[in-house]
């Protein structure tokens, strides 16, 4: 499946896309009809597309640009996103729990409320203005994320918080 055919099948009302290969798929750019003004800033002048409670578990979406999209309460638990680009992008509530996201781009990205338990984020880039704290419950390579221009506070399983912002962890 291919990005185009996606965002026809979801403008439809399919909303259960789980397990498809969208390698390198283009979701960015496409306006829908949606209250941008619902978003915090800076988050709100990215916001290009919309694709809110979609269902990508399990779906790849390695090296594709989902730039400015809007996945608030998405499903992406399990999903491939390697390499993926998700700057710009309404992230909240989404379920991203066993994500693979290797280096993959979230700067600006809203993260509030975002579900990474058991995410593996070997060398994410991810840099966003506001303070937020996601569930990183078990994500693996926390260590080598970039999080340049972040004030994340990260809760570990045994229930300690790390503050990004101080170096000596």
């Amino acid at each position: 499946m291919n990005g185009k055919e996606l965002l026809r099948r979801y403008a439809a009302g399919e909303r259960d896309f789980s397990g498809v290969d969208l390698k390198g798929a283009n979701l960015s750019g496409v306006s829908r009809s949606f209250d941008v003004g619902a978003y915090a800033e800076p988050y709100r002048r990215g916001i290009t597309s919309d694709l809110s409670g979609i269902n990508l578990s399990g779906a790849d979406l390695t090296q594709a640009d989902l730039r400015g999209v809007n996945l608030e309460g998405a499903n992406l638990s399990n999903a491939n996103l390697t390499r993926a680009i998700l700057n710009h992008s309404n992230l909240t509530n989404t379920d991203l729990s066993g994500a693979n996201l290797t280096e993959a781009w979230l700067e600006c990205a809203e993260l509030d409320g975002t579900n990474m338990r058991g995410a593996n984020l070997f060398r994410a880039e991810i840099r966003v203005g506001d303070v937020f704290s996601p569930d990183l419950t078990g994500a693996k390579n926390v260590d080598t994320v970039n999080f340049t221009g972040t004030v994340i506070y990260l809760t570990l399983e045994d229930g300690t918080v790390i503050d990004t912002t101080d170096y000596d962890w």
